[in-house]
């Protein structure tokens, strides 16, 4: 079981800080860099993103494990249609909130999609969680193999959850939340600031959007 344990680690260390890095990075680093978020808030965002990130991955580990036939089922393919449209809808819609700036108006969908919440970004961990790539799915037909039960498919994919979290995606959060508070004492820049990113964030939630829309 250890050297299992050290495999999937491993594994969640590369598919962390590539795969997912490349996926994930648009939302989270457009999100920290749009609210200029002290290195505090950062490490806190990305810890919620994380969280709830690998809780989607251990609730997948568990589906698997007590349905072996799922990952074979002609059912996976509406599931993965469904899950990715929901994510790629919910980035467009940060992406608008950020774009239009209306948190400041009294629009309460758009205050919890934009300043001072956390909770959109732990929103955003877990359907990134649910959404496997096809590494993941591959990561998950081998835990489905080497478990002799639920809780060990749940344990291994803990161990996998927690290796993707050691991930160079905090540090470029960090770094951008850090260089937009600079830039953004100019009013130009700032308000350029909002719209790149909250188009960059659009632009991924569409592109998800239409991959499955439009094969």
């Amino acid at each position: 079981m250890k050297e299992n344990l050290y495999y999937l680690f491993i594994s969640g260390l590369i598919l962390g800080s590539g795969p997912c890095l490349s996926f994930c990075a648009p939302m989270l680093i457009g999100y920290a860099a749009s609210q200029r978020a002290s290195i505090r808030k950062s490490i806190s965002s990305y810890a919620m993103f994380s969280l709830f990130k690998v809780a989607g991955y251990m609730l997948l580990g568990l589906a698997c494990a007590l349905s072996v036939r799922l990952l074979n089922s002609p059912a996976l393919g509406g599931y993965l249609n469904t899950i990715y449209l929901m994510l790629g809808s919910f980035m467009v819609l940060a992406g608008l909130a950020v774009l239009f700036n209306k948190a400041s108006h009294g629009n309460k969908a758009c205050q919890w999609f934009h300043k001072g919440n956390i909770k959109n970004v732990g929103v955003f961990g877990l359907l990134v969680g649910l959404a496997p790539c096809l590494p993941l799915l591959g990561i998950l037909n081998y835990v489905v193999i080497i478990s002799n039960n639920p809780a060990q498919a749940i344990i291994f994919t803990l161990v996998f959850g927690l290796g993707t979290v050691l991930s160079p995606l905090l540090i470029l959060m960090v770094l951008s939340a850090k260089i937009a508070e600079r830039l953004s004492q100019n009013k130009k820049l700032k308000f350029t600031i909002r719209i790149a990113t909250s188009l960059i964030i659009i632009f991924f939630g569409l592109k998800i959007i239409l991959q499955i829309l439009l094969p």
